[in-house]
């Protein structure tokens, strides 16, 4: 029996998989003494599930696909308010890569085969995961500081959009703020891996103003100054 939903293919396949166990598969009679030992009988083969009408009755399908769904899908609290924030849209999209552990770094790339293994180009001294990649990589580690951005050691790509706020950055679009340097730090590795290009912390900050400059026009009017500070946080960073 094939189940007609809108879940993904994975989840289809495996039910109807189920499925087709149950129907198809010969079912000997058993007993179960006292001693908890199972026997098997020549006795007359009855089907019994949890998730038929009444026993041998019909199977009910909506139960068993809620618990093989509820099985795979546990929902998970993801902070998607970076969809809210003012960065351009592609920038949107890698904060959901970063925050939902699909960005391409090392570690998730050894796992698909495609390198051989997951040391960080940049630095040569840690594997390069995403936490790496973004805080803790010693160019990006200085980045931060610079800035005046505390980080915890334990933080995690899932803190992307919680990172403690220096005083001298407005509070509005702070968000937004943090997306533009990490995109920069992303930007700044791939020019390393795939152009040999060695930026330097000033050349990073400049690229950083020239966002800050252009991203001012997503921001509402009411807050386009807010760039300007941004800039200024970048020149003294310098």
């Amino acid at each position: 029996m094939a189940l007609e939903s809108n879940s993904n293919k994975t989840t289809t396949t495996l039910t109807t998989l189920l499925f087709k166990l149950l129907d198809d598969a010969p079912l000997r009679p058993c007993t179960r003494d006292k001693s908890n030992t199972i026997a098997l009988t020549d006795a007359e083969d009855r089907r019994s599930t949890p998730f038929a009408v009444a026993d041998g009755g019909a199977l009910i399908t909506s139960g068993l696909y809620k618990m093989i769904k509820s099985s795979r899908d546990q929902p998970q609290q993801m902070d998607n308010s970076f969809w809210r924030s003012c960065a351009p849209p592609r920038i949107q999209f890698f904060a959901g890569l970063v925050l939902h552990g699909r960005l391409q770094c090392k570690t998730n790339l050894f796992k698909k085969k495609i390198v051989d293994n997951v040391t960080c180009e940049v630095c040569g001294g840690a594997p390069e995961t995403t936490e790496h990649l973004l805080f803790f990589c010693p160019f990006s580690a200085t980045v931060w500081q610079r800035l005046g951005v505390q980080l915890g050691e334990d933080v995690t790509a899932r803190d992307l959009l919680h990172l403690q706020r220096p005083e001298s950055l407005p509070p509005a679009h702070f968000d937004t703020f943090v997306l533009l340097c990490c995109w920069q730090l992303w930007k700044r590795r791939n020019g390393f891996v795939f152009r040999q290009e060695s930026m330097s912390l000033l050349q990073f900050m400049q690229n950083c103003k020239l966002d800050a400059r252009a991203w001012s026009c997503r921001l509402p009017r009411r807050d386009m100054s807010v760039s300007d500070l941004w800039c200024s946080a970048f020149s003294l960073a310098m």
